[in-house]
């Protein structure tokens, strides 16, 4: 894990190398390697056109490269041409694989991608069912995705773990929402060693946010924000096109910021929210502050909920998706609890905006099914804050972001790998 996820679209490998007739063939072949898996198919004219290489120096990689297996030949086209027909190239995505997991607070879903990212193999649980020996849980996955898609394990390439806490840059998981016993953990240093691949672990809302950096939708975006509201409450901050960790892997975790009490009325004055005359609560310096309470309580499904029951709403619901059916439906409780949910994510989106000043806010995580109802006031509600908001947009990965991040976390650290196989 590095200090920024998503650094740059190159393959960095460090400092150049001494100008040796070795170092320079392992040079060119990565850049031949490169320019092929970037351009998904292409031919050795164009690899020479695009790398400035000589035609024979082209003819000579591509066929190192096929001997070790990191591209496959795709066929060829006459075009009409006289001659042999050019031949064409793509990488060999499937020579490994890598692993995404997303350990969400109440379900954990997992991945087994190739090194082009198509997905082969998928398992989805209840976190309640592993969280008590999560990294045993977290290898069973492993070992049972590998079986589904007919892989070797000595072919597990990397792996990415998303987490809902705050990881240490070596994978130790340092504060959990939800799952305490999870603290102290040394989750990527344990997978590293019994698994024998990279491993990055890091906050879920940090990966959510490179999946929508690169195939989601801030894609080009140079600064965004990506707001996860489902049962936790987190941010990616996008800046200068990389996701910003913070300086101890804190960046987001907006769940944990004390509001007042009374915040959990709907702004009409009534009996529900604030100090109810209890205990006088003071500050530094004696100064009287009123009751707090974690943002949390108010912008998760769980808060939602509770603003149901606490407006009268006796329907059955044990989810945010039942509270907003019913709010279809025309249930009064729930049309209020909705609303007030609403206005009170605009006014935090409104004030993050105000921070951070991004080019596009991405509305996420499992509320954001239900976001064309919520739009028109999570609008109304930057517009009270800011002068030139920015807009605002439902995910389009929805649930899956955090997976399809770990994903894309664990394909950056193939280089290592695909150094290994080209004799680095």
């Amino acid at each position: 894990m590095v200090e920024a996820i998503g650094k740059g679209a190159s393959r960095s490998r460090g400092g150049q190398p001494p100008h040796t007739q070795a170092s320079l063939r392992l040079r060119n072949l990565w850049r031949v390697l490169d320019n092929i898996r970037a351009a998904g198919t292409t031919s050795r004219v164009r690899i020479a056109d695009e790398t400035g290489l000589t035609a024979t120096t082209v003819h000579r990689l591509t066929a190192e490269l096929r001997r070790r297996r990191l591209i496959v030949r795709v066929g060829s086209s006459g075009n009409g041409l006289v001659g042999r027909p050019p031949s064409f190239f793509r990488f060999n995505g499937r020579i490994g694989h890598v692993v995404g997991i997303d350990v969400g607070n109440e379900t954990t879903r997992a991945a087994l991608a190739d090194l082009d990212r198509n997905v082969l193999a998928r398992e989805d649980r209840p976190t309640a069912l592993i969280e008590g020996d999560l990294l045993r849980a977290i290898e069973g996955l492993v070992a049972d995705l590998q079986r589904e898609a007919s892989v070797p394990p000595d072919a597990l390439v990397a792996m990415g773990v998303g987490v809902a806490a705050v990881t240490e840059l070596e994978g130790t998981i340092v504060r959990a929402s939800m799952h305490h016993l999870w603290e102290g953990l040394q989750l990527g240093g344990q997978l590293r060693r019994d698994l024998g691949c990279e491993v990055t672990v890091a906050q879920d809302d940090h990966l959510a946010a490179l999946a929508e950096l690169e195939v989601g939708a801030c894609v080009g975006l140079r600064d965004a924000l990506v707001l996860n509201v489902g049962k936790g409450l987190g941010a990616g901050i996008i800046a200068d096109g990389v996701v910003h960790r913070g300086a101890r892997g804190a960046a987001g975790r907006l769940a944990w910021i004390p509001v007042p009490e009374a915040a959990r009325t709907d702004g009409d004055g009534g009996e529900d929210g604030g100090n109810d005359g209890g205990e006088d609560r003071r500050g530094a310096g004696g100064i009287a502050r009123p009751a707090l309470v974690p943002l949390a309580a108010l912008l998760t499904a769980d808060g939602l909920i509770a603003d149901y029951r606490r407006f009268g709403g006796t329907g059955d619901v044990v989810g945010a998706k039942d509270v907003f059916a019913a709010d279809a439906a025309g249930d009064e409780a729930a049309t209020r609890a909705v609303d007030t949910f609403a206005g009170r994510l605009g006014w935090l989106i409104g004030a993050a905006v105000a921070v951070v000043d991004p080019q596009r806010v991405v509305l996420g995580g499992g509320i954001s099914g239900s976001f064309d109802r919520l739009a028109p006031l999570l609008h109304r509600g930057v517009d009270d804050i800011v002068p030139a908001p920015p807009p605002i947009v439902r995910s389009e990965l929805g649930t899956d972001a955090v997976v399809t991040g770990a994903i894309a976390s664990a394909t950056r650290l193939a280089d290592a790998w695909l150094a290994a196989r080209l004799g680095a």
